[in-house]
């Protein structure tokens, strides 16, 4: 009788444990060995964790080598169990339970996942639009793999950094609009006082990647612009993070100390407690969000330059200086390509010219939703590659849990390390924005959903009140800067159709009211005078 949540991989032939062979015939004669192992492993330890486990009705992740085979028993653990089962199994291995290899099981990898708040593409080097100065993310890049049609779900703080944690997209996690912890009025932010997101039933949170890589073993950091509340939510060993809106500057600008410095400096220190096991580490930095004051030496290396955007293209290249540090850090422990880093932001911006928008985000158009992504593990994933079909922040926390060997939760992402693998540069998905106005159209507030394909991209609205339509479509191969609106064409009126209908499919996926009305409005009435 096969347990259900028993699982077998031949790690010669799937060393990323891809298929399970629990189930197949050939591998009654494997299985039956492992579980005699198990069984010797719980009488020679006396395990009483496993004990307890057993009268929950759960099971501890127990992983036994040999060789060729791995028997995984599903479930999580803390970091606590975690260390005594990896040193208890090596040493019932070494007492006589007669594995074919005694080798101790290869550590996790680490996770970096760094994030920068309001910053564009062209702000990154590796980007090649801008003669900008990020030596250190360039070279991130250069070891790894950059996407170049990375969206956010959501250009707005609270709902990309939920949707990153959690693989939901906004209207599946609840956090549309952006989170407080006191009253708000603005259209854009929640209306009732938040403290903290993850005590509020109206949002969907607790399946969320950081709370699993705790219960894996990961020692847990998050530094920095959290947005989803002012306190640690329990799943972070070391919390050094605020909500949002704190200076930049800890006290008086240029006499005091840089928050960017400083965040970097603790995140440093974590890496060097944490060298010796497994760790998980979060820096937000809220920087290039304005205002845009960083040290004077950075704004130095634009000497000449008197364009507005100096001081914008300074502060990244002070996040990029903060980069390197990290990466040193990790180097000197030799941990770097042990480590995924992962390199992103929640959100562009515009720089004016887009209705809806009070502060250049809250909006579909690629200013603000397509954001710079960057993955760095060389044993996973390849170096120098160009990813450019679509992907989405949704996708990161699969990524991450598969990376991490983490047995992963429902979610609306996927992981992307299967197809960067395989080569598979095809978009085969289209990608969705979600928005929530910032500012009214034609003095009506509204929704909005954009979906991309690899040609086109539509942006639909819902207003609150009032029967105005202000839809758009562009042809990205033709006008990349989103200026001609060919939406009301009568010859686009086919491909407004079929992108309703991937709109449509998507939304029934995902369940989505919002976007199954705007689809379906499309299905009926067509553009505007068609």
């Amino acid at each position: 009788m096969r347990h259900a949540n028993e699982e077998i991989y031949d790690v010669e032939q799937d060393p990323l444990e891809t298929t399970n062979i629990a189930a197949r015939p050939e591998a009654k004669d494997v299985l039956n060995d492992l579980r005699e192992k198990v069984a010797r492993f719980r009488k020679e330890t006396k395990d009483p964790w496993l004990a307890l486990d057993r009268q929950r009705g759960e099971a501890v992740i127990l992983v036994i080598p040999t060789g060729k085979t791995r028997l995984r028993r599903g479930g999580f653990c803390t970091m606590d169990r975690r260390t005594f089962l990896g040193n208890a199994v090596a040493q019932a291995m070494a007492g006589g339970l007669h594995a074919t290899a005694q080798a101790e099981p290869a550590r996790p990898v680490n996770i970096v996942l760094i994030l920068l708040d309001m910053c564009r593409r062209d702000a990154l080097g590796c980007y090649g639009m801008q003669q900008v100065h990020t030596p250190n993310i360039d070279r991130l890049a250069a070891g790894g793999v950059r996407f170049d049609n990375c969206y956010t779900s959501q250009a707005l703080c609270s709902p990309a950094r939920a949707s990153i944690i959690t693989g939901l997209h906004p209207h599946a996690h609840g956090v549309v609009k952006n989170v407080y912890p006191t009253r708000n009025l603005d259209y854009d932010l929640i209306e009732d006082p938040i403290p903290n997101a993850f005590q509020d039933d109206r949002f969907r949170l607790w399946n969320n990647f950081p709370f699993l890589l705790l219960n894996a073993g990961y020692e847990t950091a998050q530094i920095g612009k959290w947005h989803l509340g002012i306190t640690n939510p329990g799943f972070f060993n070391t919390w050094k993070g605020f909500n949002s809106n704190l200076p930049h500057w800890i006290g008086k600008p240029h006499e005091s100390e840089y928050r960017p410095d400083v965040q970097t400096g603790e995140a440093v220190s974590f890496i060097e407690r944490n060298a010796g096991r497994p760790f998980f580490l979060y820096q937000s930095f809220y920087a290039p969000h304005f205002p845009n004051d960083p040290p004077k030496r950075f704004l130095e290396i634009y000497r000449g330059r008197t364009d507005s955007l100096v001081p914008y293209h300074a502060t990244v290249a002070n996040l990029d200086w903060n980069v390197g540090r990290m990466v040193s850090a990790l180097e000197k422990h030799q941990l770097l390509d042990r480590t995924l880093v992962i390199l992103t932001a929640d959100h562009g911006r515009s720089w004016g010219g887009r209705e809806g928008t009070k502060n250049g985000y809250s909006m579909g158009y690629d200013e603000a939703a397509r954001i710079p992504l960057i993955m760095r593990y060389p044993a996973l994933l390849p170096q120098g590659r160009v990813w450019r079909s679509g992907v989405s922040l949704v996708d990161l926390a699969h990524t991450i849990l598969e990376a991490a060997n983490v047995r992963l939760f429902p979610a609306q992402g996927r992981s992307l390390i299967g197809a960067i693998r395989s080569g598979n540069d095809e978009w085969d998905r289209p990608i969705v924005i979600e928005n929530v106005a910032g500012k009214a159209i034609k003095g009506f507030l509204f929704r909005e959903r954009t979906i991309r394909t690899k040609k086109w991209k539509m942006i639909l609205r819902r207003f609150d009140t009032g029967n105005e339509r202000a839809d758009e479509l562009y042809d990205l191969e033709s006008d990349p800067e989103e200026t001609r609106n060919v939406f009301p064409m009568r010859e686009s009126q086919e491909t407004v159709q079929e992108l309703a209908a991937l709109l449509r499919k998507w939304a029934e996926s995902t369940a989505d009211p919002v976007a199954v009305e705007l689809a379906d409005r499309i299905k009926t009435q067509g553009a505007r005078g068609w």
